[in-house]
């Protein structure tokens, strides 16, 4: 009993003894930070490199493909195309 009032004591009295500005804001002004061009988006990159892998895939298919599913693909391809031209093309 004598040891855990001793500890509790002992940490009571380092408690006291920290000083008031370890746990206050700090004394000079913070300033924002400055504006960027840089939109920080998350999961926008990961959506221009999977648009980016479907088009080379497509257009490797494509070139492959029988004259009946061409079509189909071609279709495919050209909205992912407008798709990463809209939206990924003035980042990469």
């Amino acid at each position: 009993m004598l040891k855990n009032c001793a500890y509790a004591l002992l940490l009571l009295g380092m408690a006291a003894t920290l000083p008031l500005s370890a746990v206050a804001a700090p004394a000079a002004p913070q300033n924002a930070p400055g504006i960027s061009h840089i939109v920080p988006v998350q999961g926008y990159g990961e959506r221009c490199h999977w648009l980016r892998e479907r088009i080379r895939e497509l257009e490797a298919r494509l070139y492959y493909s029988p004259p009946g599913e061409r079509p189909r693909l071609e279709r495919r391809l050209a909205e992912y195309r407008g798709e990463f031209r809209g939206a990924c093309r003035r980042w990469y």
